[in-house]
């Protein structure tokens, strides 16, 4: 088994942007470097200020290099993609779908020690690398990795991070089992503690009870990643019971589908027929209570 410890660094963040620099220690389970592999590449498309003022990557450093498909470091990542070595990466999601753009599928075995940081750490915010960097005093022991591996760092490029990454993963098999890790990143995983807006701090299923209106709010708007996503949407159901739906505006507001049906079943089909934006247990709710007095 093998870690492959990752980090890209891309024209931005967007759809239509690619991967322009790969960097990767590869380790065994003991944690040795084996192999180091950090190359810039040409992309298709222009390299946004935004991003460059994070990264420092211009588009002269990239004039003559080769596309990422055609990297050494590219090709070597297709041949360390075998079901037992295990991908190290800070926020998956982001370069699994850049990666993707080049044509590559991971195989491996997945930590993200982002999604780890939020399950096991929720109110040790913010979850950043840059972040636990400092915080842990990783910083303290950069000198001495990048020494080791004879390369030059520059700051918040891809190798840097991965640098960084390695001594951070280092940090956390300290606290974590490694099949652990593993196992919750294999799928969405359910959080427990909302870490950022106005219930930060507070569980998913006591803002399911007291507002679930900002939950589905930011089930039905925000761009959420999938463990975001997948408790949200869970805690709703799994809370369902146990809430009373209401009518939450205009005259009736307050009062149950169930009872508006009794006194004004024609407002009831208003909001079936008319009304937008209301939570689909609302709209459930209506579509029954209308159901149950034959309409």
């Amino acid at each position: 088994m093998k870690f492959i410890i990752l980090d890209t660094e891309t024209t931005g963040v967007d759809a239509e942007d690619r991967i322009i620099q790969l960097s990767y220690l590869v380790t065994d389970a003991e944690g040795n470097i084996l192999e180091i592999h950090d190359q810039f590449c040409s992309a298709p498309v222009p390299i946004k200020f935004d991003s460059m003022a994070i990264h420092h990557i211009t588009p002269e450093m990239l004039e003559g290099k080769p596309a990422c498909v055609d990297t050494e470091a590219f090709r070597r990542l297709n041949e360390l993609n075998t079901p037992e070595n295990v991908l190290i990466i800070q926020n998956a999601e982001f370069d699994e779908a850049m990666l993707a753009k080049e044509g590559f599928t991971s195989k491996m075995k997945l930590v993200d020690t982002y999604r780890i940081l939020r399950k096991k750490y929720p109110l040790q915010t913010p979850h950043g690398l840059q972040h636990k960097r400092y915080e842990l005093g990783l910083y303290k022991k950069e000198q001495a990795l990048i020494d080791e591996l004879g390369v030059a760092v520059r700051a918040h490029d891809a190798l840097g991070d991965v640098i960084v990454l390695k001594l951070f993963l280092d940090h956390l098999l300290q606290e974590q089992e490694l099949e652990e890790m593993m196992e919750l990143c294999s799928g969405p995983i359910m959080l427990d503690i909302m870490t950022f807006g106005k219930h930060k701090g507070k569980t998913f299923e006591e803002i399911a009870l007291n507002d679930r209106n900002s939950l589905q709010y930011m089930i039905d708007t925000f761009d959420l990643d999938t463990d975001l996503r997948h408790t949200m949407e869970t805690i709703m159901q799994q809370t369902k019971s146990q809430i009373k739906i209401t009518i939450p505006f205009a005259k009736y507001r307050g009062q149950t589908p169930e009872e508006v049906a009794q006194i004004d079943p024609g407002f009831l089909v208003w909001i079936r027929d008319k009304a937008d934006r209301i939570s689909p247990e609302l709209k459930e709710a209506v579509v029954k209570a209308l159901a149950d007095i034959g309409r």
